[in-house]
């Protein structure tokens, strides 16, 4: 097993957590098609000659008879890995896939032998397709009467993105389209949760959890339940109507349960918004003093860089860096700034990741 020290968070994340992500916008129980994602997320790569591949692996991926015309672990090979998976029953239909899924499981999990670009695969887990932009997004901004979905993705949110992607929870009314949860809505309307609490997580974290825990906050981000529970409260409490949450990330999937009256369950616009009202828009000057911050982070990267070649012996630590640069650069650079985004991937870069070294006798 290759181990995590090797290309290390929070640039790169292990093939593993990448599939935990991307699975929660699969219908629950499908590896097949998250790792046929992962493989999307290889292939449409557009930075590949400038940046370098956005994968790497410890060992050969297992193949298929219908891949051999594509060099192995290429690119290209993932987009045709990418296009087999993609088949609708393609484990039912195609002899061998269903063994190819139980090797790639064995390979990427397991074996723990892919590493994935951490910003390619959350761009992908957060990003919106078109028609939420064009038609979803106006729908959700002019409609003045609110679901109690489309409410709780607002409070945890202030986003009306994210009410455009919530979509519309009902029990099933079909036999293919059973529920996740006994009494619970119908799959797409998980797959919507799914990407709720992947933004969440990820985007609009509140609770602390994208600073404590990186590229963990997904299993830790409880912004999404204290939003049901603030919109439980607000509706008088929980009844027989009120719809509950219910996760089971160890198996990819978030649902939530649709008891009968909870069509009934309504809010309008004016109330949530009085109550939980949109975060104000930056101004210049907040705007200005962001630039400003990341401008004078970038300056102290290049300025701890030249500070690690200055000491090939690794005798000063980590507190001894924060220091000085505080120092260096009075009133612009917060201890919490270099703590965060500052030291981490350089002191990884530069074997200085142990907390700083100790001192030498």
């Amino acid at each position: 097993m290759a181990g995590r020290d090797w290309f290390p968070e929070p640039t790169w994340m292990s093939g593993g957590d990448a599939c935990s992500i991307v699975q929660l916008q699969c219908e629950p129980s499908d590896w097949t098609s998250a790792y046929a994602r992962l493989c999307q997320i290889i292939a449409d790569q557009v930075d590949r000659d400038k940046g370098g591949l956005n994968y790497v692996m410890a060992s050969m991926p297992p193949t298929h008879e219908l891949l051999s015309g594509f060099a192995l672990g290429t690119h290209q090979w993932f987009r045709a890995l990418h296009c087999v998976l993609s088949v609708k029953d393609a484990d039912e239909l195609i002899d061998g896939v269903g063994r190819l899924v139980s090797d790639l499981f064995d390979w990427i999990v397991f074996s723990d032998d892919l590493r994935m670009r951490s910003r390619d695969v959350l761009d992908n887990a957060l990003r919106l397709d078109w028609h939420e932009y064009e038609i979803n997004l106006p729908e959700a901004k002019q409609d003045p009467i609110w679901t109690f979905p489309r409410a709780m993705a607002w409070i945890a949110t202030r986003d009306y993105l994210a009410m455009a992607r919530m979509r519309v929870f009902t029990r099933p009314n079909a036999e293919y389209e059973d529920a996740v949860v006994e009494g619970g809505v119908w799959r797409h309307a998980t797959m919507s949760l799914g990407w709720l609490h992947t933004a969440t997580a990820f985007a609009y974290c509140k609770c602390g959890a994208v600073e404590e825990f990186k590229l963990d906050a997904l299993k830790h981000c409880i912004c999404l339940s204290v939003a049901w529970e603030e919109l439980v409260h607000f509706n008088g409490g929980l009844s027989a109507k009120t719809p509950e949450l219910v996760f089971n990330l160890s198996d990819g999937w978030i649902s939530m349960t649709w008891p009968d009256g909870a069509d009934e369950i309504r809010f309008l616009r004016r109330d949530i918004l009085e109550r939980w009202p949109p975060v104000p828009l930056s101004t210049p000057e907040e705007e200005a003093a962001s630039q400003s911050t990341v401008n004078c982070e970038e300056e102290c990267r290049a300025w701890l860089q030249n500070e690690f070649a200055a000491d090939p012996e690794l005798r000063r630590s980590k507190k001894d860096f924060r220091i000085a640069a505080l120092d260096e650069f009075a009133g612009r650079l917060s201890e919490r700034g270099f703590n965060l985004r500052v030291w981490p991937e350089l002191a990884r870069q530069h074997g200085r990741d142990n907390a700083g070294a100790k001192r030498k006798s």
